[in-house]
């Protein structure tokens, strides 16, 4: 019995009619979605349901913000970083560097860094060393230069025109950082780390009417800090309960990274009631396969499944005991014509990839369909609307939808900041940020069928049979990527994420 049926039925039996009274909290739907089914299996008779949510809609229940869309968010910071800096890049070119800033500014706020200007001057003087840096060794220079990558200057700093164009946006990092969130707090927006610290900083403010309901989180593991001060604020108002999955062997040992978090979860959130521990206590097995390519990996599913489910496997198995997780998104394709007859209900998490689409192409390759190109970016926007208007077909219509609303979103932005000369470049390259890890839902039965999710979905859940795909350290849990403006050496001073989080996470 998996932990979040074994979690139900103490609920079930100790609760009973008063679940209304409660909201748990989980870190993803989909836990949510299982939790509430086995809520059902396991009460006798009809009740009012509990409110079931993640902790980002927790936050967001807490706050009279509103989050607001990354194109929204990207055109803000450029026209502030316009305002702060006499020769601005075009926003095609600030575009990626924008994305870095919003995700370096989601993460101060997330994990509450108390003094952001003293950690944006600290990034700032790092490039005195560049005022010692001829008097350095050539092995000196060279871990320097790997350390900072293509930010950094060569021997002669005038002879690099991207040094100095990095040295003077960082320069900005602190006001683009503060006017940002003075520009959203004057319209009731916000992006989700500054929600995040703004329900803390304004605690008491929140109205006991958000209170009376008893918060139950369930299955975390790796807190921000903002998400671990929630926690604490709500334990200490007498109105939060807290589970964690932690029964594996592995999890209670100091040696192993797994274990990062575990001790001070279990001491700082205690548990109301004690959920009995599972009775199959049995070693799991476990077969590691060595495949040579990722259509050998899809075939090699196929020949596990079908152990698994024969072909006259009765239509009345239970799927949703198995699960196959991919690291790698992009198996998904070759992986969907690989399942055996035996599996007769699958269901796909992630969906279909949106660039996969033919409908995509115009965005991908747009001088392959457009000559001459359009010159502006309204006259792009049109030509686009006009080309998915031409290819759509019943079969593509959700894709259609998708990429309307994607072509929507940018001309309302362009309308928004008629001061913003927005090229032809500038929104194919908004289109594509907008579009590129979006997907075309599959629909089905969430909660019937074998599971196909990424890695992140399993959270809080437990599956007799597991597939992952793609188990290499590349991907699982995958390289660091320096997408940062702030180097490791300060993310650990101020408190920030680090790769060595992201191993314990996974």
């Amino acid at each position: 019995m998996s932990y979040l049926q074994r979690l139900a039925q103490v609920f079930a039996h100790e609760v009973g009619n008063r679940l209304s009274e409660y909201t748990f909290v989980f870190p993803n739907r989909r836990a949510g979605l299982f939790f509430r089914r086995h809520l059902g299996q396991a009460l006798d008779k009809p009740i009012f349901s509990p409110r079931v949510m993640t902790i980002n809609e927790c936050f967001r229940s807490l706050s009279n913000l509103r989050v607001a869309d990354q194109l929204t968010l990207l055109i803000r910071l450029y026209a502030l970083y316009r305002d702060l800096r006499p020769d601005p890049d075009p926003l095609e070119q600030f575009l990626h560097w924008g994305k870095m800033m919003l995700a370096d500014f989601s993460e101060i706020d997330n994990h509450l860094v108390s003094n952001v200007e003293a950690l944006y001057e600290a990034v700032k003087d790092v490039h005195d060393i560049d005022e010692h840096y001829l008097s350095l060794t050539d092995k000196q220079r060279n871990a320097i230069k790997k350390f900072w990558g293509d930010f950094y200057a060569s021997t002669d700093k005038n002879d690099n025109p991207l040094h100095h164009r990095f040295i003077r946006t960082w320069e900005l990092l602190y006001p683009l950082y503060q006017g940002l969130r003075d520009s959203l707090l004057s319209d009731q927006l916000a992006y989700e780390g500054m929600l995040h610290r703004h329900v803390l900083e304004h605690w008491q403010q929140i109205p006991d009417s958000a209170f009376e309901q008893h918060y139950v989180f369930v299955g975390f593991n790796a807190l921000t800090e903002s998400e671990r001060q929630l926690l604490i604020h709500l334990r200490d108002r007498g109105c939060a309960d807290f589970y964690f999955d932690y029964e594996d062997t592995y999890l209670s040992d100091p040696e192993n990274r797994a274990s990062l978090f575990r001790e001070d979860n279990l001491r700082t959130f205690p548990s109301r009631y004690q959920v009995p521990h599972r009775t199959n206590t049995e070693c799991p097995t476990i077969t590691l396969l060595s495949v040579d390519s990722t259509v050998g990996e899809a075939r090699e599913v196929y020949h596990v499944l079908n152990e698994l489910y024969p072909k006259d496997t009765p239509l009345t198995t239970d799927y949703t005991r198995t699960a196959v997780v991919l690291p790698d998104e992009q198996l998904l394709i070759p992986l969907l014509d690989c399942f055996p007859e035996g599996v007769q209900k699958i269901n796909v998490t992630m969906g279909y990839p949106l660039r996969a689409s033919e409908l995509y192409m115009p965005i991908a390759y747009p001088e392959q369909y457009f000559s001459p190109m359009p010159a502006t970016g309204e006259e792009m926007i049109a030509a686009l609307r006009q080309r998915l208007c031409d290819m759509r077909t019943p079969a593509n219509s959700e894709a259609c939808y998708l990429l309307t609303k994607a072509l929507d979103m940018t001309e309302h932005a362009l309308t928004q900041y008629p001061q913003l000369t927005i090229s032809a470049e500038a929104v194919m390259q908004i289109l594509r940020m907008l579009t590129m890890q979006s997907t075309i839902p599959y629909t089905g039965e969430p909660l019937d069928g074998l599971q196909v999710m990424g890695v992140l979905e399993t959270r809080a859940l437990d599956f007799d049979n597991l597939i992952i795909t793609g188990f290499n350290d590349d991907l699982y849990p995958g390289r660091a990527h320096n997408n940062s403006f702030i180097p490791y050496i300060l993310r650990r001073g101020f408190g920030l994420p680090t790769p060595e989080r992201q191993d314990a996470i996974f």
